[in-house]
């Protein structure tokens, strides 16, 4: 076992809005794609709505109450965007979203632990540590879709903090996953 498994520092619990399908499945392929030609962690498509440290039963509980409360929701892409940040290698970048940022509220009032979460709608493609040239390149060339994103899903996760390599996200675990309510 290599150093970086055993450099837990906590445990967060992370609530993402899941895009729907067809999408799902189209940036779902882009991810494997981007993870294979650049031997990359995989992952699945998702925008982190909040993430902070809860308890498992709390985390699914603001996840489920605010599911009960929307029906399915769209984000509109502003374009692709990159950053030195592991899990912000490349990422399709949203405008802000009045609805996205009462689901941010929620769950930030749902969490009785408090976060330092900044809410920032984006859809991650790629988690690597790249030279800023290749991130460049792949903003100009990659293609993806654009305009408005569909998302029917809230999903918790069990994540570890920090994420800074591989092994933290192969260890993501799935606590709920629930339709919005008119989903």
């Amino acid at each position: 076992m290599n150093e970086e498994e055993f450099e837990i520092a906590y445990t967060e619990f992370t609530l993402w809005l899941v895009p729907r399908e067809p999408l799902r499945s189209t940036l779902s392929a882009i991810i494997r794609r981007l993870a294979a030609d650049l031997d990359a962690v995989e992952f699945e498509p998702h925008v982190t709505v909040f993430c902070g440290p809860s308890t498992e039963e709390e985390a699914r509980a603001t996840a489920t109450a605010i599911a009960a409360r929307l029906s399915p929701i769209e984000l509109t892409a502003a374009g692709l965007d990159y950053t030195d940040r592991y899990t912000k290698t490349l990422f399709v970048q949203f405008e802000e979203s009045a609805v996205a940022r009462w689901m941010f509220e929620a769950a930030r009032d749902g969490y009785s632990s408090r976060s330092d979460y900044t809410f920032n709608p984006h859809l991650s493609l790629l988690y690597k540590t790249l030279p800023e040239m290749k991130q460049n390149e792949l903003c100009r060339t990659l293609e993806v879709p654009t305009g408005a994103y569909g998302f029917d899903r809230i999903r918790t996760i069990e994540t570890e903090s920090p994420i800074e390599g591989p092994g933290p996200v192969r260890r993501w675990r799935r606590v709920c996953d629930v339709g919005l309510a008119g989903a």
